[in-house]
């Protein structure tokens, strides 16, 4: 939840510069390298991956040099929302559940 809240922000602030003349798109690579650390550790140390803020590079640039297409920030925006909510709903369900275990019968 808190690498969706992080690319939030980043999508935010990518929308907030598409007319900044020169201003490069920015994106948050996560799920790369956690998908590299569990294939790569059989304990499943995932508490040292990172989410990192790099600027997205290779995508077609309009005259004044800015890279950020609206259309698919709203794309990416909708995206992410839609994942929060759902960690959110698992988050809430297991903590239900969690509760209920604790309650007893």
């Amino acid at each position: 939840m808190d690498v969706a809240q992080l690319r939030h922000r980043v999508i935010s602030h990518n929308l907030a510069n598409v007319n900044t003349p020169g201003y490069r798109r920015l994106d948050v690579e996560f799920e790369g390298e956690l998908a590299r650390q569990l294939a790569r550790s059989s304990d499943g140390d995932i508490q040292s991956v990172q989410p990192q803020v790099v600027a997205e590079e290779g995508l077609q640039e309009r005259a004044d040099g800015n890279n950020v297409d609206v259309d698919r920030e709203m794309g990416q925006l909708n995206k992410n929302a839609t994942l929060f909510q759902t960690y959110s709903q698992l988050l809430a369900t297991h903590f239900s559940s969690m509760r209920r275990a604790m309650e007893g019968p």
